[in-house]
């Protein structure tokens, strides 16, 4: 009786961690445009203090940006298209990002105080620096 019960209690316990994994990978991009977006300002607003007037702005300059972002979206399988593109197509596609990102910081730095666009360049280049270290982590990882 009692081996049952541990075998028991050990299968739901390993039940439990295996579903706690769940999707991590993916779990932002299943997040619809809308909701993406107001995120994005609900943090924003809390960073860089933004009056209710910002807030709106920003929230409609964050569905835009989410909205061409999701349709440009870059993140495919192995097999999928991405994977296919010669460079010249990285590159082209890399270029539009760039110059989508330029749009984007010059809509903001039209609805931010210069002490917040500050802000929110100095927290932006943090954010690549952490996400280029994490990269490199992965590579080492995987090399």
């Amino acid at each position: 009786m009692k081996r049952i019960v541990f075998w028991m209690v050990a299968l739901l316990l390993m039940s439990g961690v295996a579903m706690a994994q769940g999707n991590r990978q993916g779990g932002r991009q299943q997040m619809d445009p809308k909701t993406r977006a107001q995120r994005m300002t609900e943090r924003m607003v809390k960073e860089y203090s933004l009056n209710e007037d910002q807030k709106q702005q920003l929230l409609d300059v964050n569905l835009a940006w989410v909205e061409k972002m999701a349709a440009n979206q870059g993140r495919h399988s192995k097999d999928d298209k991405a994977a296919r593109m010669t460079k010249e197509e990285r590159e082209k596609k890399a270029a539009e990002m760039k110059k989508s990102r330029e749009d984007y910081d010059a809509q903001l730095k039209k609805i931010l105080t210069k002490e917040q666009y500050d802000s929110y360049v100095k927290k932006q280049a943090e954010r690549e620096k952490q996400m280029k270290e994490g990269r490199q982590n992965r590579q080492k990882r995987q090399g």
